[in-house]
């Protein structure tokens, strides 16, 4: 039994000395982007209800490092300062999902290709959901009957 856990330990250690310089560069790209990416000329790419301020807002939170718990906050702010009900969702869900500093990670546990494939994947997710919200919400202008209930937008 002491030879199980002296081995479990053993495997997180040797793993947290292969990843921790990725994870460490990432946090580094993650403050040099916090400090040069201006705030106010993010809201602007934000605003409107069009797949060009959705594929931003999407492609901004793929690298950035916020947590699940995180993200809510920042995306009320983003909404409040003008961003668009697409763009908010698509920030939403490509932004908790992944970070710079967790494709570094991933690069430095399973390679280039899934390095590649992860934002990728995460940026299509947040197009995906920001056209599901165009369909749901954005383009009925009036009252519809969905299902049983009838839903005024």
């Amino acid at each position: 039994m002491l030879n199980v856990f002296s081995g479990v330990l053993t495997a997180a250690w040797d793993l947290m000395l292969e990843m921790s310089p990725y994870l460490l560069l990432g946090f580094l790209a993650a403050g040099i982007l916090n400090f040069l990416i201006p705030k106010d000329k993010i809201y602007k790419h934000f605003a409107g209800n069009n797949l060009k301020a959705s594929f931003k807002a999407a492609l901004f939170g793929v690298p950035l490092p916020i947590c699940s718990c995180g993200v809510i906050p920042v995306a009320a702010y983003l909404r409040d300062k003008g961003a668009g009900k697409g763009a908010t969702v698509s920030f939403l869900s490509s932004t908790p999902t992944t970070g710079i500093d967790s494709i570094m990670a991933t690069y430095s546990l399973l390679g280039p290709l899934f390095a590649v494939i992860r934002p990728a994947a995460l940026l299509l997710s947040g197009l995906l959901l920001n056209a599901l919200i165009h369909k749901i919400i954005i383009k009925p202008k009036d009252s519809k009957l969905y299902g049983n209930m009838k839903i005024k937008i």
